[in-house]
């Protein structure tokens, strides 16, 4: 075998499960690269790919916690974050976290792409989630991809708005329209 055959059984095990780094014995369409398919968590990952550095450096794309703390900037990216916490079911979740990454899949995708659909009025691509899979990215496909400059901004803040009033202010809010 040589280095570069070795380097490249390595880019395998980097197939990682989206459950901790741990399939719990199911296969989830997941290739580890080993024949005797023998599953491997991220600790046995990082052993493998302790001598590439550049290898070593992508073993963890895990999310970043301190990322998960900071408040979205936009109004768009909170709304965002709000659909995804509400799929994913839970609330640690950064603007450049993927989707993918915190446990999504194609289904939880489309869901999160129909109610964003629904909320903004929006024609989204079904498979807007795989060609921008962080809250940031999709924000950003989101502006690019408005009707009128600043509809998608003007809309979250209507949204997130509405969000924090009670059922009857709503209806007054409404009715004195």
């Amino acid at each position: 075998m040589t280095g570069n055959d070795q380097s490249d059984d390595r880019s395998n095990d980097r197939n990682i499960d989206r459950n901790g780094g741990r399939n719990n014995g199911r296969n989830n369409g997941h290739s580890n690269g080993h024949s005797n398919g023998q599953n491997y968590d991220r600790q046995n990952v990082a052993t493998d790919l302790a001598g590439d550095s550049v290898a070593g450096s992508a073993v963890c794309s895990c999310p970043d916690p301190a990322n998960a703390s900071a408040a979205p900037p936009t109004t768009l990216q909170a709304v965002i974050l709000d659909i995804w916490a509400g799929v994913l079911g839970t609330e640690k979740i950064g603007i450049t976290d993927d989707f993918f990454e915190l446990g999504g899949d194609s289904v939880l995708a489309t869901q999160v792409v129909s109610r964003l659909r629904d909320l903004f009025r929006m024609d989204l691509p079904p498979i807007v989630l795989f060609d921008a899979p962080t809250i940031e990215q999709l924000a950003n496909y989101m502006i690019a991809n408005e009707a009128r400059p600043g509809l998608a901004e003007k809309t979250a803040t209507v949204l997130k708005r509405i969000e924090g009033m009670t059922e009857e202010e709503v209806t007054r809010s409404l009715l004195s329209r």
